[in-house]
């Protein structure tokens, strides 16, 4: 075989060369960082399961994989024209899908799960991506069907309809933190465009927002009104997890047992943590070590240098994406950008927040370095989206130019 044809094979498999080379770094090393952190928690593990470690270590690199074919994929094959064709079919589909969880156990209070053979899938990730490509592409119609600019409620129709569908599922799964990151993508969604046809519209939405934040904060932050009135609620678990942040000393050997061991972990860590591989906390005192307090392990280990190094790595990202968004004068890729942005920073700050008993804990994973298939199928899927709107972007820049 001829090195040409060889380049040519290894081309198609890579990422289209307009890429931002920086988010592309920045991803392979949160990756990468998150790979030997899953390994780290999993040593615990090794007492009563001597080949735990190989074995976590091929599922995270087929989950790696996978992730990297989903960004692949959506980097050099999804096309706003294709999909606005099928996606009278593609939104029935991944509604019954998340439907379908309510067929399975309860896993810590909610039905967000499909179990098979062993193997937990979240349906209900794959809504963050899907309800950006859905505002997006109402953008798209309306290049086209310019009358949805003209009359009030008609350009995001179809976005408001498969929003309250998925709100109705995700509250019924009792997923909170999936139904606030799902919440604060599709509010930056349609807040992003400034039609004067939606200027009426996300008036409202801010007010509304505010209030709701001030209320709940009032209800469950200053009082405990709310407390105890989801208490005997099909949401009791959300108000112990409200009772664990004020004080998660109080059930120590109880229901405060993961968030205070989570908050002993980051208080022996020192500035510089105990080494990597070096966690105790990981020896059966943290049960999801790593997954949900896969962060309170890695200060544990590496520290406020391993913090700082975090936000650098996610703060790269959020920073080019944003860069771009206000590059651009096509709304539609502004929604993906921006939407993007904000779900990974609701899920750093809900988690980073629930960890460190800042904030109520969600269960809501840390994007990259979390163990979980779904999480991070999710994630790729929509980074490799906004790089499809980046090299759009950079492509229309050059065209320009040239």
């Amino acid at each position: 075989m001829s090195k040409q044809k060889r380049q040519s094979k290894l081309s198609f498999f890579a990422l289209d060369p307009n890429c931002d080379k920086y988010i592309n770094w920045a991803v392979a090393l949160l990756l990468l960082v998150g790979t030997f952190t899953i390994i780290s928690t999993n040593v615990g593990k090794t007492t009563s399961a001597p080949n735990i470690v190989p074995k976590v270590l091929i599922k995270q690199c087929m989950f790696a994989v996978c992730g990297y074919i989903a960004m692949w994929f959506m980097n050099r094959w999804f096309r706003f024209k294709w999909y606005a064709r099928i996606e009278k079919v593609i939104i029935p589909i991944c509604l019954v899908i998340m439907g379908t969880t309510f067929a399975f156990p309860e896993i810590g209070g909610s039905r967000a799960w499909i179990l098979i053979g062993g193997i937990s899938l979240q349906p209900s990730e794959f809504a963050k991506p899907l309800i950006m490509i859905i505002c997006a592409t109402c953008l798209y119609r309306a290049k086209k069907e310019t009358d949805m600019l003209k009359v009030r409620g008609q350009l995001f129709m179809r976005a408001w309809i498969s929003f309250a569908l998925m709100f109705g599922i995700v509250f019924a799964q009792k997923d909170m933190g999936t139904l606030v990151i799902i919440c604060f993508i599709f509010l930056s969604c349609i807040m992003i465009p400034k039609y004067v046809v939606l200027q009426r519209m996300q008036k409202v939405l801010k007010v509304l927002v505010y209030g709701a934040i001030a209320v709940a904060i009032v209800l469950f932050g200053i009082t405990n009104i709310g407390t105890e009135i989801i208490k005997h609620t099909p949401l009791a678990h959300i108000a112990v997890r409200v009772e664990n942040f004020k004080d998660p000393y109080t059930d120590v050997y109880g229901d405060g047992y993961q968030p205070a061991n989570s908050l002993y972990g980051i208080a022996s860590s020192d500035i510089h943590g105990k080494g990597i591989g070096n966690s105790t906390r990981k020896y059966g005192y943290l049960t999801q070590a790593d997954n949900d307090y896969i962060l309170a392990v890695l200060l544990e280990e590496t520290g406020i240098f391993g913090l700082f190094g975090l936000v650098i790595l996610y703060g790269m990202i959020e920073i080019r994406l944003f860069y771009y968004a206000f590059k651009t004068s096509e709304d539609m890729y502004k929604v993906i950008l921006g939407g993007t942005g904000v779900y990974l920073f609701m899920h750093f700050f809900l988690n980073a927040g629930g960890v460190a008993c800042l904030i109520p804990f969600t269960g809501v994973p840390l994007l990259f370095i979390s163990s979980g298939g779904t999480s991070l199928m999710s994630i790729m899927l929509t980074m490799g989206l906004a790089q499809n709107c980046i090299c759009a972007i950079r492509r229309r820049e050059m065209d320009r130019l040239s």
